[in-house]
């Protein structure tokens, strides 16, 4: 797929039945690939094994690497360059191929890839989206709060750099401990992306939306994900029960829960899937 210059690669998975309905899936934040994996780091298949699991019920899936990452991967891109509103307008640029094959279309995007998700469907129309384990407070938000559990000289460091960059101010120096957050060259799309905030962005949409939370995600609190659900009128909250953030099932158990993301072998948390169909079919 070509868009601005830029070649994009997916995986479009077809049943055996004809369909006209399809689903876009997108990925989450950092160097995560159309199948849920940030290699070297994280490796366990989410967004591979639900687009399967979907195909099987008879749904044409789509997934894709992002610009930068995976067979995205191209010279002409470069960090300085990248900005929060790219990765929404390549999604539009998916769900306009799909519309050209398929009827009906649905959006389902894990985590960033909600926020991105919402932005895309003001863009080229969906009839469906699905926030999973989606974004649900603005970016400054987000990692204000995933930094509070830090040590006292990690927030002491870190606030003031998040609130400049907030104000769209950046910093030319960074602690090094603070470099792979705040790294100067990706500055520009942090700034970019604290813009944006999927309670604000939601209320655009003029959908059905499924608002899909687990209760022992670590990165999306379950307050976020319910406050998000309410500031939409076309929007319902599903709670899965002992579901974290890479769709597994878990404890809260920190060594538990984070040893699941590097396990691909694991099944799909066995609610999820029937969630997901239950909305489709209504």
């Amino acid at each position: 797929m070509q868009t601005k210059g830029v070649e994009l690669f997916g995986t479009l998975l077809v049943p055996e039945k004809k369909t006209k309905k399809a689903i876009l899936l997108i990925s989450g934040s950092g160097a995560t690939d159309r199948d849920g994996n940030t290699k070297p780091t994280y490796s366990n298949d989410a967004l591979k094994k639900l687009a399967e699991d979907l195909t099987a019920l008879g749904f044409a899936t789509l997934r894709y690497d992002k610009r930068g990452v995976g067979r995205s991967v191209s010279d002409s891109l470069h960090t300085e360059g990248l900005r929060f509103e790219q990765y929404a307008d390549d999604a539009a640029v998916w769900l306009s191929f799909l519309r050209k094959r398929y009827s009906k279309i649905t959006i389902i995007g894990h985590s960033q890839g909600a926020l991105v998700g919402m932005m895309a469907a003001q863009k080229s129309q969906a009839d469906k989206f699905i926030s999973l384990a989606g974004l649900s407070e603005d970016a400054y938000t987000t990692v204000k709060r995933q930094l509070s559990n830090q040590p006292a000289f990690v927030v002491d460091a870190a606030y003031p750099i998040l609130d400049s960059l907030k104000l769209g101010v950046k910093i030319a120096v960074i602690p090094p401990f603070l470099n792979s957050l705040f790294n100067p060259k990706t500055q520009d799309y942090l700034i970019s992306f604290m813009k944006y905030d999927p309670r604000i962005e939601i209320k655009k949409m003029n959908c059905p939306i499924l608002v899909v939370q687990g209760t022992t995600d670590l990165q999306i609190t379950l307050e976020g994900a319910t406050a998000m659900s309410q500031c939409s009128p076309y929007a319902t909250l599903k709670i899965v029960e002992g579901m974290n953030h890479v769709l597994r099932q878990s404890s809260k158990e920190a060594n538990e829960n984070m040893g699941t993301y590097s396990n691909p072998t694991l099944p799909l948390h066995p609610d999820l899937v029937n969630t997901i169909k239950i909305f489709l079919a209504q």
